[in-house]
């Protein structure tokens, strides 16, 4: 199994792919091993729930976020797309941060939005809706989602909208924040932003990032240090690469085979915490090695608006997530790989926002 790494419990202004004046975060850069273990070292502790929400206190993640102009804009072009049903409605906006998507709300129409987040962010939230002149519309709630109750969310809402999706969509399990959200707060019929939500995967070949892990050993200034070559495919294995994967190098349906898909409208909650899992077959386009699969996620809001984190798609800070094999395999155009992907969610003390990936795969 590999258990997914996020990058939000680090400085991203230390990172060397953190540039003010270039717009803040260069999604043309990759995780280094070292941040992918403090990530994965401080998602395991005891506080799990505590470490994860003090991460988004820190102003460099949402300007990360604000600045990914394919996530931002797609939730723009979503709730502008839905104004006139939210007209004089109520919004609920889970997991607020900046509260950018709650202003979104507001300019559209809302008559009301509450915007819950649980990190300490909200100190500056509730500036922020001032001074845009939302404080009459916008009412800024500082809880864990889970502990909201109807002493702070007097009414029914018409509309949840969220930006809960992590690597691999699932990574980070804040999709059963936004469930509850629904279910104890949302009227019947209500909007769900976004509603849909899909795994999808590609054949990946890739035979630079194989030989800067593998081939990399076989000659280090004339020493032999190859039997570092399996450490490198267990690091594969145990944190797989979050990065950016060039387009050029899916060799199977560029539009990618879907392994899952959610309805976040109509899931019941207990389905978030089972694994989710599908089989797929992936046709190789042309003669080639197979190096490993690329995961991506996709999300559409009723057909309104969309956002794709695929490598053919607009670069995000969701970047791809790439599952490579232990050993590359040769493939004729036509050749299939039928894999079955199985996404389970931490169960371990400590780990329930990690994700566990298995793929089980044989070359036909």
């Amino acid at each position: 199994g590999a258990e997914l790494a996020d990058s939000d419990d680090y400085e991203y202004e230390d990172s060397e792919f953190f540039d003010e004046e270039d717009g803040g975060w260069s999604v043309d850069g990759e995780l280094s091993v070292e941040e992918l273990n403090a990530i994965n070292d401080a998602r395991s502790d005891a506080n799990a729930d505590g470490t994860y929400f003090d991460s988004y206190s820190h102003i460099g993640i949402h300007r990360e976020m604000i600045g990914d102009a394919a996530r931002t804009g797609a939730y723009l072009k979503a709730l502008e797309g839905h104004a006139d049903a939210l007209k004089g409605k109520v919004v609920l906006d889970v997991g607020c941060g900046t509260g950018i998507l709650s202003m979104f709300a507001a300019r559209a129409g809302a008559r009301k939005v509450y915007a819950v987040d649980a990190s300490g962010i909200t100190r500056h939230t509730r500036r922020l809706v001032k001074e845009n002149g939302f404080e009459d519309v916008i009412e800024v709630i500082t809880a864990r989602m889970e502990d909201v109750t109807a002493k702070d969310i007097p009414e029914p809402v018409d509309c949840v909208v969220s930006e809960w999706m992590g690597y691999a969509l699932f990574f980070e399990s804040m999709l059963p924040s936004v469930v509850h959200a629904r279910d104890t707060f949302m009227r019947p019929e209500g909007l769900v932003l976004p509603n849909v939500a899909d795994v999808r995967v590609a054949l990946l070949e890739d035979q630079n990032r194989y030989d800067d892990g593998v081939s990399f050993w076989d000659d280090v200034y004339g020493f032999d240090f190859s039997s570092l070559a399996s450490q490198t495919k267990r690091d594969w294995s145990s944190d797989p690469p979050v990065a950016t994967v060039d387009p050029n190098c899916i060799v199977s349906d560029k539009e990618g085979a879907l392994v899952v898909r959610v309805d976040c409208a109509s899931v019941p909650l207990g389905d978030l915490y089972e694994p989710m899992a599908g089989t797929v077959e992936l046709v190789a386009e042309k003669d080639c090695v197979a190096h490993g699969l690329c995961l991506w996620f996709d999300v559409d809001f009723y057909g309104r608006a969309f956002l794709s984190t695929s490598p053919s798609s607009t670069k995000t800070h969701w970047y791809q997530t790439v599952l490579m094999f232990e050993a590359p395999h040769a493939m004729r155009a036509g050749d299939a790989l039928v894999a079955n992907i199985e996404l389970e969610p931490g169960s371990d003390p400590g780990a329930k926002r990690q994700l566990n990936v298995y793929a089980n795969f044989d070359v036909v």
